[in-house]
């Protein structure tokens, strides 16, 4: 059997707008369909039912109807569709600026999206929709209007990351920094920052720029043979774009400083000094595009968070800090050694942090004996990781439910207040309780 070639394919997406459906519960007649597969469904087995509803073509590798006439065959549909979006990208004058790494992948490319939105139109992509299907969907939103689009990378087993590198053409990449993310698919520090390296080869290979973060030990090494680089740092004065930290919460104050100039004092929405990074890179980014410095750091100021990331949310009787979207070891030391920064009484709220394979137990060990040497304050553990790693700690609970239930009659009384934990530990519901609170 003879695949269809990806031109054909596109030709015919193209003549129905580049309007397409991958949910066979949302077909309209006429729609031009892709079967990929899910987690609990493969839309390669429905071909039948998605014809009968009035789609006008649909793509499938399933060979039961290779040589039907509304019927592309492909060998495998997820490839066709990630070669199509390639093909639809190459095919457009835009600006390609890829975000990857551990932590902060998301906020850096809000942070950046609306810097450049100053110059130019920009697309960014949608939420975190940054795997094997979402970068795609993105490529595949992208028209003419556009001058500049913004992609986040995530990665969570080897080989990922070049594969979506391979879908377009990076001018401009961001690595945000190395940590100990998604080690059940990768196992060793070592190998997460393998598997980011490909954006730093990929911007080599299209003769692109890296914005690199020189405060952290794994880029700078990964990145000594690139040709072309900015670097950013709050550490180091060598970089040629430097944010110090004045004050790093409840929010972010720093000092901008470029190639040796002061361009002034900013006060951030945002807070914790990790998030200085976030927008160090978005006005690096800014900068190369021709964006004024005080103009992209005052537009990274402005952004205010949402989705539960690096939130401060104001309660009757508490400031509560909710960064409850993920977390892994690297994030949650980062984030809470800042808030461990303020002056009055603290609460801390954790949840379980997951994928972190073999080493998850050894984890959360690590991050309650760093966490018992810091200035005292309450502490809530909720999930069976923590359960496992806080031996005779009392206050460890199953679930954010059953913390809640027990907060109903012992109220927390603190000025302060942290709540962080993967995301399906859904911690945010503990605002609750602090928002009952009067």
């Amino acid at each position: 059997m003879i695949a269809t070639p990806i031109d054909r394919i596109y030709e015919q997406l193209v003549s129905c707008g580049l309007e397409y459906c991958t949910d066979s519960r949302s077909i309209t007649v006429g729609s031009f369909f892709f079967c990929l597969r899910g987690e609990r469904f493969d839309a390669n087995d429905l071909v039948a039912e998605i014809l009968e509803k009035g789609a006008s073509y649909v793509v499938t590798d399933n060979p039961e109807f290779h040589g039907h006439d509304s019927v592309f065959w492909v060998e495998d549909s997820l490839v066709a569709f990630q070669h199509v979006a390639a093909f639809h990208a190459a095919q457009l004058n835009i600006q390609f600026v890829a975000i990857g790494g551990s932590n902060g992948k998301t906020s850096t490319k809000e942070l950046v999206h609306r810097v450049l939105a100053l110059k130019y139109k920009v697309y960014a992509t949608p939420g975190n929709f940054n795997n094997h299907v979402g970068v795609p969907m993105t490529l595949l939103a992208l028209r003419e209007k556009h001058d500049v689009a913004v992609v986040e990378l995530g990665t969570n087993h080897p080989g990922e990351m070049k594969e979506l590198c391979a879908l377009f053409a990076p001018q401009i990449g961001v690595i945000t920094n190395i940590g100990k993310e998604h080690l059940e698919g990768f196992g060793t520090v070592e190998a997460v920052a393998r598997e980011e390296s490909e954006l730093y080869l990929r911007l080599q290979e299209c003769g692109g720029k890296a914005m690199v973060n020189a405060d952290d030990a794994w880029l700078e090494n990964m990145s000594k043979r690139l040709t072309h680089l900015t670097r950013f740092s709050i550490a180091h004065d060598t970089a040629s774009i430097q944010g110090r930290v004045l004050k790093a919460m409840p929010q972010l104050e720093f000092e901008l400083i470029v190639k040796g100039q002061s361009v002034g004092a900013f006060q951030a929405e945002l807070g914790g000094s990790y998030n200085l990074y976030n927008m160090l890179a978005a006005i690096s980014v800014g900068l190369e595009m021709g964006i004024d410095a005080r103009q992209a750091a005052e537009q990274c100021c402005s952004y205010v968070p949402t989705n539960n990331r690096s939130q401060w949310i104001e309660t009757p009787k508490t400031q509560v800090y909710l960064d409850a979207y993920n977390a892994n070891p690297s994030s949650m030391r980062a984030s809470l050694a800042d808030f461990m920064t303020l002056d009055g009484s603290k609460a801390i709220l954790l949840g379980d942090m997951f994928e972190l394979g073999e080493t998850e137990i050894q984890e959360h060990k690590e991050l309650l004996e760093w966490l018992w040497e810091q200035a005292p304050c309450d502490l809530y553990l909720c999930g069976p990781r923590f359960k496992k790693a806080a031996g005779s700690f009392p206050m460890v609970f199953d679930s954010a439910d059953a913390l809640l239930a027990w907060l109903d009659t012992h109220p927390i009384d603190a000025q302060y207040a942290f709540i962080k934990g993967s995301r399906g530990m859904k911690m945010e519901k503990a605002l609750e309780h602090f928002q009952g609170l009067s």
